[in-house]
């Protein structure tokens, strides 16, 4: 492909490109001197605080270097004074050890004393054990030969009071088999006679009892005795009499008075009959009202009157 020339028309135009470029480079250039000499100025500065910086570097070192002077003077101080304190203190220690060693012999004879304490208390509790049940064994013996003591007494009076003042047997001792046999008759002999007593006791009771009831039955048949005496003494009617006899039959009275109770109803019985046929017979004959409610008694003494 062949180029073809550039026309005069695009050249004012190229130019003015051209110019702008070349006024832009000139500006770029301006530019980059500015920063330039910004920069040597700025590395001016630079030189001189680190240049400041250096000398004060310097300084600060002086000034490390005169404490650390200072430092190694007052360590080497503290160290002579630290050594003085330790020489005290390993001195202190020293005697410590000794008091400690001493206590310790001391906490040792200490714990031996104790433990012989501890041995002699359990000792004195052992004793006192034995003296409680040497003392216990004592007062039981000393009881128990008082209450033999007693109970010998007691049977020596038993065996008065059971065989009397009489020897049971001559020459040799009570035993206590033959005591208690003898107590066991002497007992039951008591017991028999207790029992006769009251049996008798019972007997004499029941007789009088006995003899007292009967006696308020004969008052009692007496009473109703007197009473059918006195109703055929006076009217003699055979329903008065009927009251009686049965007011006699009702009564409550024991043997030997029901017997003659019974006896007394029969011959009671018999005369009511009788008495019950006169009144009929006289109704027959006309000569006793029919209605009448009196007995043949009363009419008798009217006619005789």
């Amino acid at each position: 492909m062949i180029l073809s020339p550039i026309k005069p028309l695009f050249l004012p135009r190229y130019s003015q490109v051209l110019c702008q470029t070349l006024s832009e480079r000139n500006s770029e250039i301006t530019s980059l001197k500015n920063e330039g000499e910004n920069l040597k100025r700025d590395n001016a500065i630079a030189s001189g605080m680190v240049s400041s910086l250096q000398k004060d570097m310097l300084a600060k070192d002086e000034q490390v270097q005169q404490l650390k002077e200072n430092q190694n003077k007052d360590k080497d101080h503290q160290l002579e004074a630290l050594g003085s304190t330790c020489s005290v203190l390993k001195e202190e220690l020293k005697q410590e050890d000794a008091h400690r060693e001493l206590r310790e012999a001391q906490e040792k004879e200490l714990k031996l004393c104790k433990t012989q304490i501890q041995d002699m208390e359990k000792e004195m509790k052992k004793l006192r054990a034995e003296l409680r049940k040497s003392c216990t064994e004592q007062s039981v013996i000393s009881r128990t030969l008082r209450e033999k003591s007693k109970l010998e007494h007691f049977r020596s009076q038993v065996i008065k009071a059971t065989y009397g003042r009489a020897k049971p047997f001559p020459g040799k001792p009570v035993t206590d088999q033959q005591l208690i046999e003898k107590i066991a008759q002497v007992t039951e002999d008591n017991i028999n006679f207790q029992q006769k007593k009251w049996t008798l006791q019972k007997e004499t009771q029941l007789s009088s009892s006995k003899q007292e009831e009967t006696t308020e039955n004969i008052e009692k048949l007496r009473t109703s005795l007197d009473s059918c005496q006195a109703c055929m003494k006076m009217s003699c009617c055979t329903s008065d009499l009927k009251k009686e006899v049965d007011l006699l039959q009702h009564l409550q009275v024991s043997p030997p008075v029901s017997g003659l109770q019974k006896v007394v109803l029969d011959v009671l019985r018999h005369a009511l009959s009788w008495l019950e046929e006169v009144e009929q017979l006289l109704r027959d004959l006309g000569i006793l009202p029919s209605g009448a409610d009196k007995g043949y008694w009363d009419f008798f003494s009217h006619i005789v009157a």
